[in-house]
């Protein structure tokens, strides 16, 4: 399941090209109804039902922790999670690197020589012909190669006659001849530990929380400044076409006198009461840089 984070919200400029007029925006705010999936966006990382995370959330649940190796973390512990409608604050942290090789492997048409050694794709190992057969078909019409960079765990390594070094030179596939080229790559692996910190409640009392916490009266706005706001609510957002827009600049120094529920790189979001209605606002100073040099961060 993806995660609930709007295109919007996370590559500004990337919305505007949807909307005429606004490709160039120098600043963006909007002003979304602030429903628990809206306070929630930006603040946790919501965990499907299937997956790496949902595994590693789960066997964290059940067992206390989760042990998972990768190249990277499977899963960012900086925010929350959600997970079954409740969120959870979890801790991760290293336990030790290993090497592992894997193979770039190349097969390319017109090996030329006639005499090179050879193999029909029939006679290959089972461990081989699986892996191949998923990069063959990858091959696209008419071209003359195709590679990928393939794993082997050491059982099968020690079936393939592929890898470390491969048996044959030309593999005939259907009839075609491929030459075969094989690469060692050398991966460092890390493993990661996961552990509950805290429980912090179902999404709605999360939610809440943050909109106690946070929630400020968006007032003492000028007639432009609120002329701003409310085409941010309701065209699904303001863009500024220059740096020279005086009302967006007041309405963001507004919230920048306000501290932030949430923030990510430039952008920042707020909790905020405008004429009865609540709303998550997001500021973004896309091409500000007086605003992206004071935009506050969420503590």
């Amino acid at each position: 399941m993806p995660s609930r984070r709007r295109v919007l919200g996370t590559v500004a400029a990337g919305l505007c090209a949807t909307l005429a007029g606004c490709i160039d925006a120098a600043g963006v705010l909007q002003m979304d109804e602030a429903t628990t999936d809206e306070i929630l966006d930006p603040t946790t990382v919501e965990v499907g039902r299937t997956g790496e995370e949902r595994n590693i959330v789960v066997d964290v649940l059940d067992t206390g922790s989760a042990i998972v190796s990768g190249e990277r973390p499977p899963l960012g512990v900086d925010q929350p999670v959600t997970y079954d409608g409740t969120v959870y604050e979890l801790a991760r942290t290293e336990t030790g690197d290993q090497t592992r090789t894997d193979y770039r492997v190349v097969l390319e048409a017109d090996p030329g020589a006639a005499d090179t050694a050879e193999r029909r794709f029939d006679a290959l190992p089972s461990v081989d012909a699986e892996k191949l057969d998923s990069l063959l078909a990858s091959r696209a019409s008419g071209d003359d190669a195709v590679g990928a960079d393939l794993s082997y765990t050491e059982s099968e390594r020690a079936e393939s006659a592929i890898v470390p070094e491969p048996a044959f030179d030309v593999l005939v596939v259907d009839g075609e001849r491929m030459g075969v080229e094989i690469e060692p790559i050398e991966t460092t692996v890390t493993t990661y530990e996961y552990t509950l910190v805290d429980e912090l409640g179902s999404e709605g009392r999360y939610a809440d929380e943050l909109a106690a916490d946070h929630r400020f009266s968006l007032a003492g706005l000028s007639d432009a400044e609120r002329d701003v706001v409310e085409e941010a609510i309701d065209e699904g957002g303001y863009y500024a076409d220059s740096t020279d827009d005086e009302a967006f600049e007041g309405v963001a120094r507004t919230f920048f006198d306000h501290g932030p529920f949430a923030s990510d790189d430039d952008r920042a979001y707020w909790i905020a009461t405008y004429e009865e209605t609540t709303y998550v606002a997001m500021v973004d100073p896309i091409r500000w840089p007086a605003l992206r040099h004071d935009v506050p961060t969420a503590d």
